[in-house]
C-alpha cells in the first residue's frame, strides 16, 4: 500500500479459449475448479491467485504469462 501502485491485469484467457475451441465448462473439467471460480475468470481485469493461474495454465499447456499480463504503464 504505502507507495505501491496498483496495476491493471490484462486477461487473455477468453481469447485463448476461443482460438482453441475450448469451452468454459471444459476448462472447469480440466482444472477441477468450482464453476463460480471459472465464471469469475471471464472478467477482463481478473487477477487470480497464483495457484489458480498456474492450474489454468497447466490445463491449457501454456505459461501463466500468456493468460494474464500486467497492463503497460501509460
Amino acid at each position: 500500500m504505502g507507495g505501491e501502485e496498483q496495476r491493471a491485469v490484462v486477461n487473455h484467457l477468453p481469447a485463448l479459449l476461443r482460438r482453441r475451441g475450448v469451452s468454459w465448462g471444459e476448462l472447469g473439467r480440466r482444472t477441477l475448479l468450482p464453476a463460480r471460480l471459472i465464471a469469475r475468470l471471464r472478467a477482463p481485469g481478473v487477477n487470480p491467485r497464483l495457484a489458480v493461474a498456474e492450474r489454468v495454465a497447466a490445463a491449457l499447456d501454456v505459461p501463466v504469462e500468456r493468460l494474464w499480463r500486467l497492463a503497460a504503464h501509460r
